[in-house]
């Protein structure tokens, strides 16, 4: 009978399932830094621009690669321009600071961060129109929109990091009125890019 059961076969176990891959969650928690950079607009005539500086505050909740967060900044900012003509018109246009409280959604790759984001933004603008022969039109108001983009950012360090981010601040029109009732309107509407440097807790 033992003949029937052929040659010694050794045990081999099967091998051992592959180790789930682990990704730190290196982006969880609080963090507060500064940003500094250039704004834009292509609202006629004055097509304002300038630079840019403040600081944010934020948070982040880390779900495997995904990355959902809240963050609030604050810049003070001489994003300005004005316009001439030949006749005397003459047009300005300032944007004094602006602030913003967003949203962000994520996906992480190791150190690196690609997210968007969109939310609330506040502006102080100040914007005024000088025609030849005509009482002058100026508004100056504290302006509410949303704003919309997105960024990268780096963990070059164990509590620190870079981002690059771009931001559209949509806040709309103005209607400008003089002495008389008459209006003109302007649009408000500023693109923005910025780099900043977090610290993270």
């Amino acid at each position: 009978m033992a003949a029937d059961l052929g040659p010694y076969q050794p045990y081999n176990p099967p091998p051992p399932e592959p180790a789930p891959v682990y990704q730190p969650a290196i982006w969880d928690g609080a963090y507060i830094g500064v940003n500094g950079g250039y704004g834009w607009s292509n609202a006629e005539p004055t097509e304002g621009e300038g630079g840019f500086g403040g600081g944010q505050i934020g948070y982040n909740w880390q779900r495997d690669r995904f990355v959902f967060g809240l963050e609030g900044d604050f810049q003070g900012a001489d994003i300005s321009g004005s316009a001439f003509t030949f006749n005397g018109d003459t047009a300005h246009s300032n944007m004094n600071w602006f602030s913003t409280v967003r949203g962000r959604i994520g996906i992480a790759s190791g150190p690196w961060l690609l997210y968007g984001t969109a939310g609330l933004a506040i502006a102080d603008v100040n914007n005024s129109v000088n025609l030849v022969g005509v009482p002058s039109f100026h508004d100056s108001d504290t302006l509410t929109g949303y704003a919309v983009g997105g960024g990268l950012e780096w963990a070059f360090a164990q509590q620190w990091s870079l981002k690059a981010e771009y931001l559209y601040l949509g806040l709309g029109d103005s209607t400008l009125h003089n002495v008389d009732g008459d209006s003109v309107r302007v649009n408000n509407d500023v693109q923005t890019v910025r780099v900043g440097l977090n610290y993270h807790f």
